[in-house]
């Protein structure tokens, strides 16, 4: 295996097969790999970031049963329980989160798939969104498996962006959630397509995959066309299935992380959840090829101070991404 060949490949516009990217996780320098991956995150998108946050929309009254999550009612976890978020909550945060510069906005929801009645309240509050705003804020949604009117409604209210995360490989699935499935998934982005609106989709890592697992999530990815990949990784929460998850390393990460540019090299490729557990390894990871930030807060877990995230940004050199 040759890191700096595969690397050429890539920036000359080819792409790596399975075995290739398995090759350049097991087998690379870390040092090595980490740099190649800042070179194909430079030359596609530049020193440009992309910045998001989030609001828990709805919470805790969840009915299906993903193994990582504090919101299914199958587990008893002690997160608060409310049908939809108040209209000035929502507003505040949304309004906040644009003074600061922070370029997306999304309200997710603890759900199958959010109720009609609820996706119209939602649109409601885009709308006045849009109105109050300074119209630099882009909006974003995560509201389940919704069928293709209720994405349509959303994309009429202002929302550029669905938020459908695989969440790992098709293998590994069907251990993690028993009442939906991945072709569940995958149609959901058919009718996000469909709607005209774009697709955010990645993964949590540190569940008990394998590293084939990863590797191949990423691959689906790619073959979906997703150009907005978040990569969380657990925060385990106690009530749940994978409350006792052994926690990754920082080259654990950064390798995902490198070997995710080598597949993904135009993505905006965002650290989302749990970045707290793996601290001291932030900085690096944006040298690594990550160029994405989910910013403040995460749904049931705290993350860092958005003045925090921001400055870190400024210091490494990034610049706001402006593009839709």
């Amino acid at each position: 295996m040759d890191i700096e060949q595969l690397k050429q490949r890539v920036l000359s516009g080819g792409e790596i097969d399975r075995e290739e990217a398995l090759a350049l996780y097991r087998q690379a320098d870390l040092d090595t790999l980490c740099a190649a991956a800042d070179a194909i995150r430079r030359h596609f998108t530049g020193n440009r970031l992309d910045t998001c946050s989030i609001i828990n929309a709805r919470s805790g009254i969840c009915s299906e049963d993903c193994a990582w999550c504090a919101q299914s009612v199958s587990y008893t976890t002690g997160v608060a329980q409310y049908d939809i978020i108040d209209e000035q909550d929502a507003l505040q945060a949304a309004l906040g989160n644009e003074r600061y510069g922070v370029h997306r906005f999304s309200m997710v929801t603890a759900s199958r798939a959010f109720p009609r009645s609820r996706v119209e309240k939602a649109c409601e509050i885009y709308r006045k969104i849009h109105r109050q705003g300074s119209g630099r804020l882009s909006l974003c949604a995560s509201m389940g498996l919704l069928d293709l009117p209720r994405m349509k409604m959303l994309r009429e209210a202002g929302v550029t962006h669905y938020h459908i995360n695989l969440e790992t490989s098709r293998r590994f699935f069907p251990s993690l959630v028993k009442k939906h499935t991945y072709d569940d998934k995958l149609q959901t982005m058919h009718y996000v397509r469909q709607a005209g609106l774009k697709i955010c989709s990645g993964g949590i890592i540190g569940m008990g995959e394998t590293v084939e697992d990863r590797i191949d999530l990423a691959l689906e990815l790619r073959k979906q066309g997703v150009k907005s990949i978040p990569l969380n990784i657990l925060s385990p929460i106690k009530g749940t299935p994978l409350e006792n998850a052994a926690p990754l390393s920082g080259e654990d990460v950064l390798r995902t992380i490198a070997v995710w540019r080598f597949i993904h090299p135009e993505a905006f490729m965002r650290f989302a959840g749990g970045r707290l557990r793996v601290a001291d390894i932030v900085r690096r990871a944006f040298s690594s090829g990550m160029n994405a930030l989910m910013v403040g807060d995460m749904l049931t877990t705290a993350g860092p101070k958005i003045e925090g995230d921001l400055q870190m940004i400024r210091e490494m050199g990034f610049e706001p991404n402006r593009e839709e």
